[in-house]
C-alpha cells in the first residue's frame, strides 16, 4: 500500500522509550514512494529533494537526462519530476527515451519549466497531456501534482 504525504497533524500522546542507536531504522512495512528528480540547477534540486524527503518520499536526484536514464535502467520509480531545460538531454528527449524503455511510466511524469510561452514546449505538453508546474511554483502545487500521480498508482 502506498503512503501519501500527511495533510494535517493529529494531536498525539507522547511516549518515551529507550532507543538503541546502534541499529539502523526500519520501516513500518509500508513502502516509500520512489521519486526520480531531474534538475540541472543544484540549488533548486537540493531544495526540492529536501522538501520531498521531509514527506518520506524516497528521492533519487540527478542533474541530467543522461544520469536519469541510468537510474531508470537500475530501478523503477513511482513519480518522475523532470525539468524541461537541461544540458545534453532535455525533458522531452528524456520522456521519449524513458517511455520507450518503460511504457508504464508515461503517466508518472510531472514536468517543470520556466519557459511558459515556448511554442515547442507547449506543443509537447499538449501532445502528451503532461502535468506541468511553471517556475516559480508553490510547494502546494507540487504537493497536489504528486498526490494526483500517486493516487493513480493505486
Amino acid at each position: 500500500m502506498r503512503r501519501l504525504p500527511p495533510q494535517a497533524h493529529e494531536p498525539v500522546q507522547l511516549v518515551t522509550t529507550d532507543i538503541d542507536l546502534g541499529t539502523a531504522p526500519t520501516t513500518s512495512g509500508a513502502l516509500a514512494i520512489k521519486v526520480l528528480l531531474l534538475e540541472d540547477r543544484s540549488d533548486f534540486r537540493s531544495v526540492l529533494r529536501e522538501y520531498l524527503v521531509s514527506y518520506s518520499y524516497d528521492v533519487t536526484s540527478v542533474s541530467s537526462g543522461i544520469e536519469g536514464l541510468r537510474e531508470i535502467m537500475k530501478s523503477r520509480f513511482d513519480v518522475i519530476l523532470c525539468d524541461m531545460m537541461m544540458p545534453r538531454m532535455g525533458g522531452e528527449m528524456f520522456y521519449w527515451a524513458v517511455t520507450r524503455v518503460r511504457p508504464a511510466t508515461k503517466n508518472r511524469f510531472i514536468f517543470f519549466t520556466g519557459h511558459k510561452n515556448n511554442p515547442a514546449i507547449e506543443f509537447f505538453f499538449r501532445r502528451i497531456k503532461a502535468k506541468v508546474l511553471f517556475k516559480p511554483f508553490k510547494l502546494a502545487a507540487l504537493d497536489a501534482a504528486m498526490n494526483e500521480v500517486v493516487l493513480k498508482l493505486g
